[in-house]
């Protein structure tokens, strides 16, 4: 029987497929590397937070104490004996109402005010020491020296002919006394009070005693609550801006200019601010349309393409 020889064919890829497939991998892997990194764009929109933004006056201000300047008329004891207040602390009483009386070994003595106004019992032995509506130097080292004191108010029971036991604060309005380290030069201002109030001041005479300015203000229509004060703490607005706030992350910088991403159309758009005043995590800027609305991006946006820099 013949012997048949069989011829062996090599199996297996040939290096040519090899090559092919594995720069076909390479390409699907690079394609999808670039759709990622792209997408990333879209996601950081997707993700940001949009602020609408809306018009409003920015103000600037500093702290400053402002001390009550007053037409103050005393009450004196016309006798000895206890004394016992007819109407409230802080009341408004009329010309010759009877606001307290005298009583001692004599009998009663009525006291009756002898001008309109607010009547005070709670007194620190300095009324009448304040005059208003000049200024100079006495007048600076008596508050300077009220200031250091800082005296407490009391009511007297037991009195003497002649000792104050009142004083009424006539209806001639109220003055303001400040020291400041700026001298604003004339400007009619504002404060916000303690009492929640804003009040117009209007400068009357400034004096510079060493490096402080004293700045003596008409002020219209003072509360009574703070008229009865002598001192009282409040913000001086120095400056108002019309601007608009914007969350602070929200800032960006593109070829050097400072701005905020806005919604445009759909599409995100540089649009170059100034910023006018930090307030902690917002700033107030200038540049933007009330009504814009304002991205902030994800914080990891910082590390994909930029390309909605545009």
């Amino acid at each position: 029987m013949r012997a048949t020889k069989l011829k062996v064919v090599q199996g297996g890829r040939k290096r040519g497929n090899k090559l092919w497939r594995a720069a076909f991998a390479v390409g699907m892997a690079a394609l999808a590397l670039f759709l990622l990194w792209n997408s990333m764009g879209y996601l950081a929109l997707w993700a940001a937070d949009v602020t609408v933004v809306t018009k409003t006056t920015i103000a600037s201000s500093t702290p400053v104490q402002c001390f009550v300047l007053r037409n103050e008329h005393l009450l004196r004891a016309p006798g000895n004996g206890k004394y016992i207040p007819l109407v409230n602390n802080g009341a408004r009483v009329r010309v010759g109402q009877d606001v307290g009386r005298i009583e001692g070994q004599g009998g009663t003595i009525l006291i009756q005010a002898p001008v309109a106004g607010l009547i005070f019992y709670e007194l620190d032995g300095f009324e009448g020491h304040f005059p208003p509506d000049s200024l100079d130097l006495a007048l600076v080292e008596s508050v300077t020296k009220y200031m250091d004191l800082s005296p407490e108010s009391k009511k007297l029971s037991q009195v003497g002919t002649g000792d104050a036991v009142g004083v009424i604060v006539g209806n001639t309005g109220f003055q303001l006394l400040t020291s400041l380290n700026v001298h604003y030069h004339g400007k009619r201002l504002k404060i916000n009070a303690e009492d929640g109030g804003t009040y117009t001041i209007i400068p009357r005479e400034v004096i510079q005693v060493h490096s402080k300015f004293w700045v003596l203000w008409d002020v219209t229509s003072l509360s009574e609550a703070l008229g009865m004060k002598r001192v009282f703490s409040a913000q001086l607005v120095t400056d108002e801006q019309e601007a608009v706030l914007v969350p602070a992350k929200a800032l960006c910088i593109k070829d050097g200019e400072q701005g905020v991403l806005v919604l445009f159309r759909g599409k995100p758009v540089f649009n170059k601010v100034t910023v006018l005043l930090n307030q902690g995590d917002q700033v107030g800027v200038n540049g933007l349309a009330h009504g814009q609305r304002v991205l902030t991006l994800p914080w990891w946006a910082n590390f994909v393409k930029r390309w909605w820099l545009r």
